[in-house]
């Protein structure tokens, strides 16, 4: 009986063993699962954490350039250069499709207000290619999601009516989105004539949505859309800078262009140009305006700044060089502005390639003038001189089409093509076509006579058009040539 129960307690022993061998084993297993949890979850704080510090940076940045688009925006809307009729702008970052308007039809847009907004304002929206629509603000949202009837320098909703935003004509355009993102709000009516390629001429430039768009450069520098849409404001917008006007010489005006340095490049200098008249003015009362001995304020237009803005003497031209806002558009850069559709469907090709034919037509009689004879000397440049075409071969076909053309568009009254051509480079010429027909189908006719005449283009391959009401009446070149078709 005793060796018998040795053998059970020695089994029970050797059980007993098994059991804590078996329950080391599972706790060694559970060491290495739990270490590697502990590690995995140490992991996801650390990135966590790395993530929360990023986002904090990028928060603190932020703020930061809020900060500076808020000062930029103060400046801009009470400070000594305020624009004439500007008292908010809101530049849309948000076009919310999912969002649901009050009223069936009308638009909602979001953005930082910049001054104050109300409800029942006639407001104008501006957009691409110089597009600018009239509308209502209907409704306000503020970031509290709360109606209000007037809101000031916070981030809001507001819901506006389609006004005359046209209706897509396209059935498969999205009709669901009217309006573009980093389209700009604002009550300055600006500049008239915002999508006639001839505008030019203007006694004052206003640049409402290039001004808006400046400010928010900063926050939206990093945006291929935002730096796109800013372009696109700088293209068709309009400008003055400062120029030296001289006593007629040999029938030609003698202009001469501000150029500036900046500290960053000493050894460069810059066309400098103005949004407005009032900056323009400024800038001639300071030190620069009075060393450069500048006597008169001259608007220009993209093609022209970037025509003087790429002569000999500057490497590119300075937008609002004295402030609020200021941005640099180099060479390079202008470069690569004159190959879009935008520009060649407003000035035509080549149109930023030459100073003095750039200048035709502004409306300044001082400056005409002299173009209608050649053009002014401007220092680097050499003149145009604009001449009625010789009956070539290639002529008599561009006659025919254009009276073909003009047959079946009543709006046209008359046309006349002149040749324009450097007077030290007579290889390089242009058809210059001269549209006399309403404001409001300048546009559509001039590229519809694009289409038409480029087929017969042989010798001479550039043709740009000039609406004929933008012809100072005094000059008289215009009436001592022939027109080629008149209705």
């Amino acid at each position: 009986m005793a060796l018998f129960g040795k053998k059970k307690n020695a089994d029970a022993q050797e059980k007993s063993a098994a059991e804590n061998k078996s329950s080391s084993s599972i706790s060694d297993e559970m060491k290495v699962i739990l270490a590697a949890r502990e590690e995995e979850q140490q992991e996801r704080q650390a990135r966590a954490e790395e993530r929360q510090q990023i986002q904090e940076k990028f928060n603190k940045e932020n703020d930061k350039l809020e900060q500076q688009v808020a000062q930029a925006s103060k400046n801009v809307l009470s400070g000594h250069a305020k624009p004439e009729g500007m008292t908010f702008f809101v530049v849309c970052d948000e076009i919310p499709i999912g969002a649901m308007p009050e009223k069936e039809g009308n638009i909602i847009v979001r953005g930082t207000i910049r001054g104050t907004v109300r409800t029942g304002m006639e407001v104008y929206l501006y957009q691409g290619h110089g597009d600018r629509f009239c509308v209502t603000v209907e409704k306000i949202r503020n970031d509290n999601r709360e109606f209000v009837d007037e809101a000031k320098d916070e981030r809001a909703e507001i819901e506006i009516t389609r006004g005359d935003i046209p209706m897509p004509t396209d059935p498969d355009e999205d009709a669901s989105r009217p309006v573009q993102r980093f389209a700009v709000l604002t009550d300055d009516k600006g500049i008239e004539n915002t999508k006639d390629p001839s505008s030019k001429g203007l006694a004052a430039a206003g640049n409402p949505r290039t001004i808006a768009m400046l400010c928010e450069y900063g926050k939206y520098t990093e945006e291929n859309t935002f730096f796109g849409s800013l372009m696109d404001s700088v293209i068709t917008a309009e400008f003055m800078t400062l120029a030296r006007v001289g006593n007629s010489k040999n029938g030609k005006s003698q202009v001469g262009f501000m150029s500036i340095k900046t500290k960053r490049e000493p050894n460069v200098t810059y066309l400098p140009v103005f949004t407005d008249l009032k900056l323009a003015k400024i800038a001639q009362k300071n030190t620069f305006g009075r060393n450069s001995g500048s006597n008169q304020t001259v608007p220009l237009n993209f093609a022209q700044a970037a025509a003087i803005g790429r002569d000999n003497n500057n490497q590119g031209f300075i937008i609002n060089p004295g402030g609020p806002v200021t941005i640099t558009i180099p060479k390079p850069l202008i470069d690569e502005l004159v190959q879009t559709r935008t520009f060649k469907e407003r000035f035509g090709e080549g149109a930023g390639d030459r100073v003095a034919f750039a200048l035709g037509g502004q409306g300044n009689s001082g400056i005409d003038g002299s173009n209608a004879k050649g053009g002014p000397d401007v220092p680097g440049m050499q003149r145009i001189i604009i001449k009625n075409p010789t009956e070539t071969p290639e002529f008599l076909e561009i006659e025919k089409t254009v009276k073909d053309f003009c047959k079946d568009h009543t709006d046209i009254e008359k046309v006349m093509i002149l040749v324009s051509e450097p007077e030290n480079n007579s290889a390089d010429k242009t058809y210059l076509c001269i549209v006399d027909c309403p404001d409001r189908s300048i546009e559509a006719e001039c590229k519809a006579l694009a289409d038409a005449v480029r087929p017969v283009l042989k010798e001479i391959k550039k043709v740009q058009f000039l609406h004929y009401s933008k012809l100072p009446q005094q000059d008289d070149f215009a009436k001592k040539a022939t027109w080629l078709y008149m209705k």
